[in-house]
C-alpha cells in the first residue's frame, strides 16, 4: 500500500467517524432550541472546547502558516494573535449580555434597537460573509486533500462538504459541539506531533533560530510611515472586534448553561487559542529554513507533513487539518441556517411555528453549502477569503452593533445612518482608492455618524430599550466580565 493510499484511507475513515459522531448526537436535536443553541445546556468544558475548535480553522492551521512562510507579518498578526484577543473582548464585554437575553442571534439586538430593516441588512451581510468565509475554508480542505492524497481537490471539497452538511443539517449545535470535542483531540495530537518531529529533524531550536528571517515573530509595524501604522491599527480594530457578532461564537454564548459559563468559556478559549495558534505559525517560520523555495505557500503545512512524517503519522496529522477545517465549516453553516430561520423567516411569514423554523433552518444548511462551494472554487488564498468576510460587515455593522449593547442613547435614525454611511464609505473607497483600508475608514465614519445622528434625534426618534426574549427590559447591571475566572454557579 502506497503512502498516498494510506493517507486517503485515513481521511475517509476520519470523515466517516465525524459523520457517525454527528449523527449520534443528532438524535438529541428535536426542536429549534436544540438545533440552534443546544438546549442552552452547554457546560464550561464543552463550550470552551467548541469555541477553540470553531475559531481554530483553516486560518491559523493553513493561512497563518503560509503567511509566516511568505513573510506577510500583518496576516500573522491578524490570526492567531488579534483573533485570539477578540475572544477576550467578546467574553469581557458581550458574553454575559448575550446569554442573559436568552435570545438566539446577535442580529435580534439590531432589530430591537434600530429596526426590522436593519435586521434584514445585518442578516444578509452575515450570510454573504459566512459563505465567503466558508468558501475559503473549503478551499483549504481541497489544498490539503490534493497535496496529501494526489486526488483532485474538487473530490475532497465535495465529499467533505457533503458529510458536514448531513450531520449539521440533522444535528444542529448538538452535533457540531459533539464533533468539536473529538476534532479538538485530533488537532492537538496532530499539530504537536508535526511540530516536534519537524523541529527535531531541523536540528532543534538552537539550530533553527539563528537562521529564521529577520521579521520572524516581530509583530510590530514593519515601517514608520503613516500607512504602515494605519494598516497595523486596521488589523487590530477589524480582527479584534470580529468575534463580537460572529454567529458561530454568539451561538456558543447563547448555548452556555448560564452567563458565567459563557463568559469563562471565552476566557479559556482565548488563552488556548493564543498559545496553540502560534504552533502553525512557528512551523511556517521553521519551514523557511527546512523547506525554502516552495511555490505555493498555502500547501506548506501538508508538505511538511509529507516530508517529515511516516505515512501513518501523516494520516493522523491529516485528521488534525481536516478537524480544523470541519469544525469551522459546520459552525458557519449552522449559523447561516439559524439566521435564515430566526431573523429572515419572520419577515415573510408572520407567525412561523417552531416546527417550520426548524425545517427552514435545516434545509438552509445545504442551500448555503452550495453557494459556498461556488466560492471555494473561485478562492485564491485562504487568508484573502477570510479578510474579505471580515471587511464586509466591519465597515457598516460593527459600530452600530457595539452601540446596540453599550449606548442607551442610540436611536433608530442614528443606527440606520451609521449603517448606510459605513457601507457607502466602504464602497466609495473601494472604487476610488482601492489601496486604502476601506473597512477601517468605514468603521470610523459609521461610528461617528451613528453618535452624531443619535444625539440629534433623541426627541424625534427616542431610544428603544434592549429587551430579553420575553420582551422585558434586559437587566444591564453587572454585565461586564471579570478577569479572574468566576465560579460556574451551575456547579460544573
Amino acid at each position: 500500500m502506497t503512502s498516498q493510499t494510506i493517507i486517503l484511507v485515513g481521511v475517509c475513515l476520519y470523515v466517516l467517524l465525524m459523520l457517525g459522531v454527528g449523527m449520534l448526537a443528532a438524535r438529541r436535536s428535536s426542536s429549534m432550541q436544540d438545533f440552534a443553541v443546544s438546549g442552552r445546556k452547554m457546560s464550561l468544558s464543552v463550550c470552551s472546547i467548541s469555541i477553540v475548535a470553531t475559531w481554530f480553522g483553516s486560518g491559523p492551521m493553513m493561512g497563518s502558516a503560509a503567511a509566516a512562510y511568505a513573510g506577510r507579518t500583518l496576516e500573522v498578526l491578524r490570526d492567531p494573535l488579534v483573533s485570539g484577543v477578540s475572544l477576550f473582548i467578546a467574553g469581557f464585554f458581550f458574553a454575559r449580555t448575550y446569554r442573559r437575553s436568552r435570545r438566539t442571534t446577535s442580529i435580534e439586538f439590531t432589530e430591537i434597537r434600530i429596526g426590522p430593516l436593519a435586521g434584514v441588512i445585518a442578516s444578509f451581510v452575515n450570510l454573504i460573509a459566512g459563505t465567503i468565509w466558508l468558501g475559503g475554508v473549503l478551499f483549504a480542505f481541497g489544498v490539503v486533500f490534493e497535496t496529501l492524497t494526489g486526488q483532485p481537490a474538487a473530490l475532497g471539497i465535495l465529499g467533505g462538504t457533503l458529510v458536514i452538511v448531513v450531520y449539521t443539517m440533522f444535528g444542529g449545535l448538538q452535533a457540531v459541539a459533539a464533533t468539536d470535542v473529538l476534532q479538538m483531540v485530533f488537532i492537538v495530537v496532530g499539530v504537536m506531533i508535526l511540530f516536534f518531529v519537524v523541529l527535531g529533524d531541523s536540528g532543534g531550536w538552537s539550530e533553527v533560530a539563528p537562521q529564521l528571517p529577520a521579521h520572524a515573530f516581530d509583530f510590530t509595524p514593519q515601517g514608520s510611515s503613516f500607512k504602515d501604522w494605519f494598516d497595523y491599527l486596521q488589523v487590530w480594530f477589524s480582527s479584534g472586534l470580529v468575534a463580537i457578532g460572529t454567529m458561530s461564537l454568539v451561538q456558543r454564548a447563547m448555548a452556555a448553561r448560564d452567563e458565567y459559563v459563557a463568559q469563562n468559556a471565552f476566557y479559556i478559549g482565548g488563552c488556548v487559542y493564543l498559545v496553540f495558534g502560534m504552533i502553525p505559525v512557528t512551523l511556517g517560520y521553521i519551514a523557511t529554513v527546512a523547506m525554502p523555495g516552495v511555490e505555493d505557500a498555502n500547501a506548506i503545512i501538508p508538505l511538511l507533513a509529507v516530508e517529515h512524517l511516516h505515512p501513518v503519522l501523516v494520516a493522523i496529522f491529516v485528521g488534525a487539518v481536516v478537524s480544523a477545517i470541519m469544525s469551522t465549516s459546520d459552525s458557519i453553516l449552522l449559523g447561516c441556517g439559524t439566521i435564515i430561520s430566526v431573523n429572515l423567516l419572520p419577515r415573510v411569514h408572520a407567525a412561523p411555528s417552531e416546527e417550520l423554523k426548524l425545517r427552514v433552518a435545516r434545509w438552509s444548511v445545504p442551500c448555503m453549502a452550495v453557494i459556498a462551494l461556488y466560492t471555494a472554487f473561485n478562492t485564491a488564498t485562504v487568508i484573502s477569503a477570510i479578510a474579505a468576510a471580515i471587511s464586509l460587515g466591519f465597515a457598516g455593522l460593527t459600530a452600530p452593533g457595539i452601540l446596540n449593547i453599550w449606548w442607551p442613547r442610540l436611536t433608530s435614525a442614528g443606527g440606520y445612518c451609521g449603517i448606510f454611511s459605513g457601507f457607502a464609505t466602504f464602497a466609495l473607497l473601494k472604487f476610488t482608492h482601492p489601496d486604502w483600508p476601506a473597512d477601517f475608514i468605514g468603521f470610523w465614519v459609521s461610528l461617528l455618524v451613528t453618535v452624531i445622528v443619535s444625539l440629534a434625534t433623541q426627541q424625534s426618534s427616542p431610544p428603544r430599550l434592549l429587551t430579553d426574549v420575553d420582551g422585558q427590559p434586559l437587566d444591564l447591571s453587572d454585565r461586564l466580565g471579570t478577569l479572574p475566572l468566576l465560579q460556574d454557579k451551575s456547579g460544573n
